[in-house]
């Protein structure tokens, strides 16, 4: 843990563990992670909400208009990443920022460290056990046996996920249907004298987005056929259209080629053609390319699957 957080936290008695630290406000169990890679450190409070209240939580939360602020919720309970532009920027809001987090738990009746997170019984001082929560590096008090149950659950929807169908067919039509969009923005693009290598990204992330939502399952097929299906549609169409104007190039010059051979003859002579085509197909792969590359690390969080407590 930075040592200035470790300074700016020391009225907590918060015990670390690298960039983890664990302890108590307000009477709260609470987690903070520094992940450098964040704009500021993340602050779990152990809590038995509601989703409703979980989503109550973070709306109060966000409607503060508190710059760099994110909030949300976890299994048991909710989080809260309280950001700045600088270590002593942050010293100077962190008081003010927690109190606003206290006083919005209070508003929606949070209960603090004696009631179970998971269960919302009673805990006294040797009813409970401290579960790690890997997916999250926290550390949460709840009561004796909970974790088991919680685990049989994990396991049980893990395997739920594992043998869902994969509804291929479905799926794929979503995928055609940002195939197609693809290809209307590239042709009404073209039509203002544009290739436009971002309806690739557009194709991939809609047609992957329309996938899920017709009931295809989220995996390793779903990027393939979507890389696959959007290089095909739009370096198709983008030739159609290089295709086409070579036609137009040979009727103008009233030559007896059409087709493939006027394509041809406009790559071996045409002025700019061959570099053109060239340059616009190659970007549009890149782009298909960074398009896939979004979608695998969305699929990625996506299909995450909870891990089994400890």
């Amino acid at each position: 843990m930075n040592k200035k957080l470790v300074e700016i936290f020391s009225k907590y008695n918060f015990t670390y563990d690298g960039n983890t630290g664990y302890g108590e406000i307000d009477g709260y169990e609470v987690n903070v992670l520094n992940n450098p890679t964040a704009l500021g450190p993340v602050f779990f409070f152990s809590t038995y909400l509601s989703l409703e209240k979980k989503n109550l939580f973070s709306s109060i939360m966000q409607n503060k208009k508190i710059k760099m602020l994110q909030a949300g919720y976890f299994n048991y309970g909710v989080f809260v990443m309280i950001g700045a532009m600088t270590i002593s920027k942050f010293a100077k809001i962190f008081d003010g920022v927690m109190a606003e987090i206290l006083k919005t738990l209070e508003e929606i009746e949070a209960p603090k460290k004696d009631i179970c997170p998971a269960t919302g019984e009673e805990l006294d001082e040797v009813n409970y056990d401290t579960i790690y929560l890997p997916d999250i590096m926290a550390k949460v008090r709840m009561k004796q046996g909970s974790a088991d149950l919680i685990n049989e659950e994990i396991k049980k929807s893990n395997e739920e996920f594992k043998n869902a169908p994969n509804n291929y067919l479905a799926g794929f039509f979503g995928i055609l249907i940002g195939g197609l969009v693809g290809v209307a923005i590239t042709f009404i693009l073209s039509m203002l004298g544009f290739i436009a290598s971002l309806s690739s990204i557009v194709s991939i992330l809609l047609g992957t987005t329309l996938y899920k939502k017709f009931g295809g399952k989220p995996n390793a097929v779903m990027i393939v056929m979507s890389i696959v299906t959007t290089l095909l549609m739009i370096t198709g169409f983008i030739f159609y259209i290089y295709l086409k104007t070579a036609n137009n190039i040979t009727i103008e010059n009233n030559m007896d080629l059409t087709g493939f051979a006027a394509f041809k003859y406009c790559m071996e002579n045409a002025d700019g053609f061959s570099r053109s085509f060239i340059s616009d197909m190659g970007l549009n792969v890149l782009f298909i390319a960074i398009g896939g590359g979004i979608s695998a690390v969305d699929l990625a969080k996506s299909i995450k699957r909870p891990k089994e407590i400890k």
